[in-house]
């Protein structure tokens, strides 16, 4: 709003919450984004759900084979890896940084193109596709 004198507010204020507006939603729809694809991974072993990766700013090429082990089935949250995971988001501040989830074992491509009975429509086209639908884009 203005006044004769100027704006009531400061703009730089302004332009800060929204900065931290955008920051908090990009880190609300990336943990999202990990629960869905762990929630919607095919368990056998557990090494595909417990590979679920997060990096901030350049991907993370790292794997885990003997990751998830003993978890619940499939439909049940591993909350170990959620949490290790989901530790990397949260400490991002700045809006528009890339945030890189993915799976990195040899056999995930596979997953993803619907090799899986559980899984029949991948993991991660299934949560872009459920989280387009609800925040649109």
């Amino acid at each position: 709003m203005t006044t004769r004198k100027g704006w009531s507010k400061s703009l730089s204020g302004f332009a800060r919450q929204v900065e931290r507006d955008l920051t908090d939603m990009q880190k609300r729809v990336a943990t999202e984004a990990l629960q869905m694809v762990i929630l919607g991974s095919p368990v056998d072993s557990g090494a595909f759900r417990g590979n679920h990766r997060v990096s901030v700013g350049s991907p993370d090429t790292s794997f885990d084979e003997s990751a998830g082990a003993s978890q619940p089935p499939k439909g049940g949250m591993d909350n170990e890896t959620f949490n290790r995971e989901a530790a990397k988001i949260a400490p991002m501040h700045v809006p528009f940084t890339v945030i890189y989830i993915q799976n990195n074992l040899p056999y995930a491509e596979r997953i993803e193109v619907g090799s899986s009975d559980q899984a029949g429509e991948g993991v991660y086209a299934v949560a872009a596709n459920t989280l387009r639908e609800k925040y649109g884009g």
